[in-house]
């Protein structure tokens, strides 16, 4: 893969800490209770300032925080990382992608003045966000963009659609246009997709396990995940999905664009999939594979306690990932990480529908 002198990208996952419980999110069951084999952890100012010193954070030009379990508005020195972030490189762009239900007005006004950018995750208006972003209280939402907008931060919403809220894309399109979004993003989920086949719902499950309601795809098909039509078509034709990640060609999406990731336990991977531990019970799913070939296991990618530097060209890197992108590389059939996420049939790249909010009238 790339060295470490040519990263120029980070996504930074501060904490596997939420505040919201959206039932498609691996840190949960559905909706319900938080999964027995996720570690709450979180990093602090320290740990940032050790896994990326300044000298690293100087040859970037971008960051930005999301998480494959957490939010960073759960972390407690998240407003501090960004701070101490854009005093290392005036020049970096720093990006937060958040459900935004959390932190008061005036964290959000200090935040304004230290990011580019910021992209709330608004799945619905007042009546339905919450089917999908369960805890996020809608006044709170309003005050974080509401302040955070005010302040002269510029934003994004981004709408996953379903069969809930697909009505309402219109009004919340005008809705960003009144609060002053700089983009409004219609996305396709591609959580829809299991084991290689669309389904047309998800159960939601309250706290204790039990069906509270179901998850639903939009019954508009413009807005169902743009590759979903190429699976059924390929399964329509005899292709089992375990044909498909064994023959397809890896496109590395990360490698392109020289990203790392760094996990809310502080572990530096390539991207967030490869990151991807516990979505499944702890050490059992294809992740753990990669990392069990480490001779310290996840000690040797742990940024805390290890320069960055030596992570990125060190063998995980170098090769224990790459080994499994080649169709006739023995690992494909035992780790397809790479094949799903970034295979011919892209259900990530098929998620978005990019739009620009309209202008507001002078």
């Amino acid at each position: 893969m790339y060295a470490s002198n040519d990263v120029r990208g980070v996504h930074l996952e501060m904490t596997t800490r939420c505040n919201a419980r959206c039932p498609m999110c691996p840190r949960n069951l559905s909706g319900g209770r938080t999964t027995d084999h996720l570690p709450l952890a979180e990093l602090t100012l320290d740990d940032i300032k050790r896994a990326l010193p300044e000298d690293f954070v100087r040859q970037l030009r971008w960051l930005y925080m999301c998480g494959n379990y957490g939010d960073a508005i759960a972390a407690r020195d998240t407003l501090e990382v960004f701070e101490y972030l854009r005093r290392a490189n005036t020049g970096l762009k720093l990006r937060l992608i958040t459900n935004g239900g959390g932190r008061d007005a005036a964290w959000w006004k200090k935040l304004a003045g230290v990011v580019n950018h910021c992209t709330f995750s608004v799945d619905g208006l007042e009546d339905t966000n919450h089917l999908y972003r369960r805890g996020v209280d809608w006044r709170r939402l309003m005050t974080s963009i509401e302040s955070f907008l005010a302040a002269g931060g510029k934003a994004d919403w981004d709408f996953l659609v379903f069969k809930h809220n697909e009505h309402q894309v219109e009004r919340a399109r005008e809705l960003s246009r009144a609060l002053g979004f700089s983009t409004f993003n219609v996305k396709r989920t591609s959580r829809f997709l299991q084991a290689g086949r669309p389904v047309d719902s998800m159960p939601v499950l309250d706290e204790n396990g039990r069906l509270d309601y179901l998850l639903e795809m939009p019954t508009d098909e413009a807005m169902h995940n743009a590759a979903f039509g190429d699976f059924k078509s390929a399964a329509a034709a005899g292709q089992t999905y375990g044909d498909y990640l064994r023959t397809t060609q890896v496109d590395c999406k990360v490698l392109k664009n020289a990203q790392i990731y760094i996990s809310g336990e502080g572990h530096v991977f390539p991207c967030c999939w490869t990151a991807k531990l516990y979505d499944q019970p702890a050490r059992d799913g294809e992740a753990w594979r990669f990392v069990e070939r480490l001779p310290r296991g996840l000690a040797d990618l742990d940024a805390k306690i290890r320069p960055i530097q030596e992570i990125i060209d060190g063998p995980y890197f170098q090769s224990v990932v790459p080994a499994t992108w080649p169709v006739d590389a023995p690992d494909r059939k035992a780790v397809s990480i790479c094949t799903r996420a970034c295979g011919v049939r892209d259900a990530i790249r098929g998620q978005l529908i990019a739009e620009k909010a309209p202008t507001p009238p002078k």
